[in-house]
């Protein structure tokens, strides 16, 4: 989001580093860490279906957490298929970072 950064904020910054969307492989595996009850194969779909970034995939992990806890039975998939359309409900993809 440099772009939104006026340049005598922007001076403040020793660094900027880019952080690139996971690749699918990678998306499968942070899923999997931090869902540990997936099923390899549904947490492929997942990544197939979604190209979240780690934090995002954090995030509705959370969610799912909470509501696992609250409702006191484990999410099904299609559970977590609702909080993944929630996280992406109202927003259109930004892309973010530096470009060439």
């Amino acid at each position: 989001m440099t772009a939104n950064l006026d340049k005598a904020f922007e001076r403040r910054f020793l660094y900027k580093i880019e952080f690139e969307i996971p690749d699918r492989a990678a998306q499968t595996a942070i899923w999997k860490n931090n869902l540990p009850g997936l099923t390899g194969d549904d947490a492929a779909v997942l990544a197939g279906r979604f190209d979240f970034s780690g934090g995002q995939i954090e995030n509705i992990t959370r969610k799912e957490a909470v509501s696992s806890l609250l409702s006191g039975k484990a999410l099904s998939l299609e559970d977590i298929i609702v909080l993944c359309e929630d996280e992406l409900l109202g927003k259109a993809p930004v892309k973010i970072g530096f470009c060439a």
